[in-house]
């Protein structure tokens, strides 16, 4: 099954790190059959990372938030308002993808029905 997961990015008019590397290095951690892509408004998304270059994250606003159900917001060196070193920032947002995949997961369904 394709899972999709939003990304959306700030402007960048203070960029404290490379926005367009770390969203390719998440997408390369991601669970198989996951993939991150552009979150439009037409598309609602279950999950999305908001990427912001500086802990400011100005783009996180209501009017984003609402394209989502569950965000992650990364803001400079902090993923949803926690330091994490910059190397570990991609790690980081793809174990809190997968964490909230398995959570939203259906469970399974039993052998022989009832």
């Amino acid at each position: 099954m394709s899972r999709s997961v939003g990304l959306k990015y700030c402007g960048g008019c203070n960029p404290q790190i490379d926005r367009t590397a770390l969203a390719a290095e998440i997408g390369s951690l991601l669970s198989p059959g996951s993939r991150l892509e552009t979150l439009r408004p037409s598309h609602a998304g279950r999950i999305a990372v908001l990427i912001c270059g500086c802990p400011a994250a100005c783009a996180d606003r209501p009017e984003v938030r609402g394209m989502a159900r569950r965000w992650i917001r990364v803001g400079g060196a902090t993923i949803d308002c926690e330091s994490v070193p910059p190397e570990g920032l991609a790690a980081r947002v793809a174990e809190k993808i997968r964490r909230i995949e398995a959570e939203e997961e259906p469970p399974p369904e039993t052998a022989g029905g009832s």
